[in-house]
């Protein structure tokens, strides 16, 4: 059906990761596809708040998710390449499924607050801007 899956989780979730992982690959279990799994670490941001941080806290926390994402792919027992990216979430994810020529993104979404009205805002945006089909998951 599709060939090249992106799978986008937040490691810092390990139930929501284990979550989104366990359903990809029921999902995926008959395709013959390229399965990805990307996880983004927000940029720091302001440089006010980077200053307060040593000068290689951006590289260690892309290490540390790296290793939590290899981890969370070998307890689910999946096959997939993996990408650790920093910077903006949504923009991070619809970067490198385009690079990828991802035809599916399959992300997860929490329960909505109030102000997220149906999505939260990382998927709402992938959702908007995606050139590929977007599975969102709830939990």
């Amino acid at each position: 059906m599709f060939k090249t899956v992106l799978i986008a989780v937040d490691v810092s979730e390990e139930a929501e990761t284990q979550r989104i992982l366990s359903a990809a690959k029921a999902l995926t279990a008959d395709w013959d596809c390229a399965l990805h799994v990307i996880n983004v670490v927000p940029s720091v941001g302001m440089a006010v708040v980077g200053s307060f941080l040593s000068e290689d806290f951006e590289a260690r926390s892309k290490e540390v998710a790296h290793v939590q994402l290899m981890e969370a792919i070998a307890d689910a027992n999946l096959n997939a390449r993996t990408h650790v990216l920093s910077g903006k979430v949504y923009d991070m994810i619809l970067t490198e499924a385009e690079a990828l020529g991802a035809d599916l993104i399959l992300v997860g979404s929490h329960q909505p607050e109030l102000q997220d009205f149906l999505l939260g805002a990382n998927a709402a945006r992938i959702v908007r801007h995606a050139k590929a089909s977007v599975l969102v998951l709830r939990d």
